[in-house]
């Protein structure tokens, strides 16, 4: 009796070491990490009050208003939605504060660094999976960015819900399907990259080889992510005529911020050469924080494929070659084999030279090809090739995208997170110390992070500025100032550089001021559309028709004096893109009006009206006939026949149409590429960089230096034309025998037309001689 009374208090203190071990000490931990990252929030936050917005905070602050029905007249509906929808809840209250938005994204940030916690649990034990969270949490690239009001935190939250519930759909119940694709959703809604996740969710819904039975309940979910994506495709349509129009740009790269398109970077391995500063970069201990944390993924890697050679020969039994430890003598093997190697050299031989999404596809083979290597080893390589596939993914995405800011790392950083907890847990795992099932060399290696980031985490909060950004202080200064100098400012049709910290101040619509090179274009945007006033970050403009009413701190304030305003030719421009370079080609010798925006006027000129202007087939004659020239580049049509006779009947009656179809070479409604246009064979054709070319000598700019024809070091590619039927072009300048300019005339007027995207040419590569030649050839009487 006693020796049996013995075993069953053994044994129940077994089950109470057992559950504590699994379920008390991993909440302990959640309860702390959940406190210490609440207040990292918190202080973050705080810091970020005192800072002001960042640029890209306002236009989400003016979305949230619009959303709460309190609209100031500006928003920027391109940006993704859901974070404004979340703060719009909060204004709705009367909570309207530029706080809000940041205490939302400190509610993001927490969210997140949970959810990481048990996605890691799922994976490594509770101290490892606290230590990770907390290396994510203290990461000085998300601390940069935690509470600013941007959107990269709050997507990648809900991406790593997104991921967790999936895998929770595979090992616990389908059920989670109706929570990890509207989850999903939403990331993607917050930002529009966040859709990339799909690539590491299909590869791991096929590994995981449970899709057929779970088919029903993937459907549901999928079902509920229309329905979370319904509401904001039917704002899309109210606001641009289009439901899909704002994810469109996800395609093409990157949301950026004004102050961020200029940070071209081609070096694929810019976040490779920068990974240290993600580590730590403030406090005496950041060195060896960053040494150590290298250090453990490396290892922890050496391990991880040490740990799998010994398992499959311990598996086999086998002495010898490598081949036989790897069972590579089997046919099957060395099929998979020879796949993996061929697309892992295809995968390194065209990345960086072929499109991110190319470069997705073959790496997603990639890693189905190692999962059908590794998944008979004891491990769960699903879960590893989940991350792996997660963190490829962006590192592609943003590696061959030119655009490169360290922001862009934060959506890596959680996949990252997870090699270094691996290289942890392979490492603890040979170095073994027990004490009654606990290993303390895991737990000694985590409390040695854990202190490290914490001190690197505090040092860099308290040397983050805590003065407020002199951007969002001059820009309060100059609306208080500006709504007592003209009261009736809301009525006024007001441009500037800093249009999203005035619309927000101001309460009213301002309107964009364009990037330009040339300081005279600032003059001639401004008298084109009759600009009331113009505030500007850059202090003096050389403005000839502005006179300077105002200055508070680094805002200059402009009014106009329609007195000094030169008398210019009007011209019509229908389309998207050469609205922003092509009064420069032309030497702003005349005002290239876009679209309808002299009828609506430009002050409510919006997104939905100007995307409804790229209809040619919209227009009548009688707009037409107001301008002397007609410019047509990526536009669009209804009824293309009826489109190409308003360009005959226009040019018969003595108009001048200037066209270049390289705008119209993709797409499926409008894409011209092996098509007929106007009589004329439509081909997207490539050029050669120094092509020989030839200039009728009729023409006063015959003698033309061209630059050479490359787009960022690779082949130019444009429209080439080849008469079709009866049609006649006059050939005015040509490369390699190819139509770079051509005449057609038609009754009274003429068509030129332009291959090869030479205005965009003449533009980006600041060409005065093909600038020149161009102007000279349109604006010929």
């Amino acid at each position: 009796m006693n020796n049996n009374s013995d075993t069953v208090i053994s044994s129940d203190k077994k089950d109470l070491s057992s559950i504590f071990k699994k379920y008390i000490v991993s909440c302990i931990l959640l309860v702390i990490l959940t406190l210490i990252v609440s207040w990292i929030a918190y202080q973050r936050v705080q810091i970020q009050i005192i800072m002001g917005p960042g640029w890209d905070t306002y236009a989400f602050l003016a979305n949230a208003l619009e959303f709460a029905g309190k609209s100031i007249g500006y928003a920027e509906f391109d940006r993704p939605p859901f974070m404004s929808f979340i703060t719009s809840l909060f204004f709705r209250s009367g909570n309207i504060h530029e706080s809000t938005i940041f205490y939302v994204d400190g509610g993001f940030f927490v969210l997140g660094v949970i959810g990481l916690y048990l996605f890691l649990k799922l994976r490594f034990d509770s101290i490892q999976s606290f230590t990770g969270a907390l290396l994510f949490a203290s990461s000085p690239v998300v601390l940069s960015w935690l509470g600013v009001g941007y959107t990269d935190l709050a997507s990648v939250a809900l991406s790593i819900w997104a991921l967790y519930f999936l895998v929770l759909s595979v090992e616990k119940s389908p059920w989670f399907y109706y929570l990890a694709f509207p989850v999903a959703m939403m990331a993607f809604l917050t930002r529009y990259t966040a859709g990339l996740i799909l690539f590491p969710m299909i590869l791991y819904i096929v590994i995981s080889r449970k899709y057929l039975s779970h088919f029903k309940k993937m459907i549901g979910g999928i079902i509920l992510s229309i329905v979370v994506l319904t509401p904001f495709l039917i704002l899309n349509q109210q606001n641009f005529g289009s439901a899909f129009s704002p994810f469109l740009g996800f395609f093409a790269g990157s949301e950026t911020s004004g102050a961020e398109s200029i940070a071209f970077e081609p070096n694929p391995f810019y976040y490779i050469i920068n990974l240290p500063s993600y580590i730590s970069q403030k406090g005496d201990l950041s060195s060896i924080l960053i040494y150590l944390i290298i250090s453990i993924v490396l290892i922890g890697i050496l391990i991880y494929f040490y740990n799998i050679f010994k398992e499959k020969l311990m598996k086999r039994k086998v002495k010898g070659h490598v081949s036989q430890i790897l069972n590579v003598t089997r046919t099957s093997t060395k099929l998979k084999v020879i796949l993996f190697l061929i697309l892992l050299l295809v995968f390194l031989g065209t990345f960086n030279r072929v499109s991110y999404i190319t470069s997705e596809i073959i790496f997603l083979l990639l890693g189905y090809s190692i999962f059908t290597l590794l998944k008979d080893t004891n491990r769960k390589i699903e879960i590893d090739l989940l991350f792996l596939t997660w963190f490829m993914t962006y590192f592609i995405f943003h590696s061959v995208f030119p655009v490169k800011v360290d922001r862009y790392f934060i959506t890596m950083a959680p996949a990252f997170v997870f090699f270094v907890i691996l290289g942890l847990s392979e490492i603890s795992s040979k170095l073994k110390l027990r004490i009654k099932n606990v290993n303390l060399t895991s737990w000694a290696l985590s409390l040695i992070i854990i202190f490290l980031i914490l001190s690197s985490a505090v040092s860099y909060l308290h040397a983050m500025p805590q003065t407020e950004d002199y951007i969002v202080r001059d820009s309060k200064l100059a609306a208080q100032w500006f709504q007592k100098y003209d009261p009736d400012y809301e009525n006024k049709l007001i441009y500037s550089d800093g249009w999203p910290a005035l619309s927000w101040y101001l309460g009213t619509e301002v309107k964009p001021m364009p990037v330009f090179k040339d300081f005279k274009a600032f003059n001639h945007e401004l008298q084109k559309y009759g600009v009331d006033y113009y505030i500007t970050l850059y202090g003096d403009r050389n403005l000839t028709a502005y006179d300077q009413v105002g200055q508070s701190g680094t805002v200059s304030i402009f009014k106009k004096n329609p007195e000094k305003f030169d008398n210019k030719s009007q011209m019509l421009y229908i389309g998207k893109n050469w609205q922003n370079y092509l009064d420069d080609v032309l030497g702003f010798r005349a005002y290239v009006i876009n679209g309808r925006s002299r009828e609506y006027g430009s002050k409510i000129y919006d997104n939905k009206i100007m995307n409804e202007a790229l209809f040619l087939d919209d227009y009548s004659m009688d707009e037409l006939k107001k301008y002397d020239t007609l410019f047509l580049y990526n536009f669009a049509w209804h009824n293309q026949s009826k489109a190409e006779n308003l360009i005959i009947d226009y040019a018969k009656s003595g108009g001048t149409v200037v066209i270049d179809l390289s705008g119209n070479l993709d797409g499926i409604y409008y894409g011209l590429d092996n098509g007929i246009f106007l009589d004329m064979l439509v081909q997207r054709k490539s050029i050669k960089a120094q092509p020989e070319i030839w200039i009728n000598p009729d023409i006063e700019s015959s003698n033309v230096s061209f630059s050479p024809f490359l787009s960022d070091g690779a082949t130019w590619y444009g429209a080439n034309y080849e008469p079709f039927r009866e049609n006649k072009i006059e050939n005015i300048v040509t490369a390699d025998g190819k139509t770079l300019i051509g005449i057609q005339k038609v009754g009274k007027g003429r068509i030129i037309w332009i291959g090869y995207n030479l205005v965009w040419h003449a533009f980006i590569t600041e060409n005065k001689d093909e600038k020149k030649l161009i102007e000279d050839l349109v604006l010929a009487r």
